[in-house]
């Protein structure tokens, strides 16, 4: 897929670079030739202008863009803008970073739906991080469904899924295990890496170390975590 990211921020490289990661062709865009400067060698293509000047904007590369992401920051305004100047020009996806609740409204209003709230979801992860022990991560679904990945709760260890009826007791689904596999980064320090396993059926084994992924409510899933450490 063609991206053109708008807005090259600390949330917007990082987002950038990992759509590159991922094999997509990626056209970053920001005023700041610092920014742009410190993406150039990391995106397939890199663009120095004010996306809010209408002259400007004409340069923008979006035809045969499959989607436009706005990563705009604390400037609301600005951010809506562009939002408006892509949807003037006929751009059919577009997805934007909102930061104020009103600033999401604004853009509902303007007939977006895919709206990115990296500080809101971020405090949820983190939140559920602090107050989770196993929890390693955890991708919303809806605003109470999640799906999540965490370590196999002890009382768990050595339970095949059916032994431990979680979809009966908690109301939540294994979708499967993941395993830990240990490595070196580039300066000899011990990390990890998850290595993805096969779906879970009745008769597969939680094992020491295991990391499961759970789709359910959020308090489900809590609740499941907590009675089984």
């Amino acid at each position: 897929m063609k991206f053109v990211v708008i807005g090259l921020g600390h949330f917007g490289a990082a987002l950038a670079e990992r759509l590159v990661a991922m094999g997509h062709e990626v056209i970053g865009v920001d005023k700041s030739m610092n920014r742009v400067e410190a993406c150039k060698e990391k995106l397939t293509n890199v663009i120095c202008l004010d996306s809010t000047d209408p002259i400007a904007a004409n340069h923008l590369p979006l035809k045969n863009t499959d989607m436009a992401v706005v990563c705009g920051g604390a400037d609301e305004g600005e951010s809506l803008l562009i939002t408006a100047m892509l949807k003037k020009r006929g751009v059919q996806k577009i997805t934007v970073r909102s930061i104020t609740g009103l600033q999401e409204s604004v853009l509902e209003a303007m007939g977006v739906s895919d709206i990115i709230r990296p500080e809101t979801e971020s405090a949820e992860r983190w939140a559920m991080k602090l107050s989770i022990k196993n929890y390693i991560n955890l991708f919303e679904v809806t605003h109470d469904h999640y799906i999540v990945e965490a370590l196999v709760p002890k009382k768990l260890v050595g339970k095949s899924i059916g032994e431990t009826e979680l979809n009966k007791k908690y109301n939540v689904i294994v979708l499967t295990k993941l395993k830990q596999i240990s490595q070196q980064n580039q300066i000899g320090a011990k990390t990890f890496i998850l290595k993805a396993g096969d779906i879970v059926n009745a008769k597969t084994m939680l094992e020491e170390g295991d990391i499961i992924v759970v789709y359910g409510h959020k308090n489900d899933i809590k609740e499941m975590i907590e009675d089984n450490m």
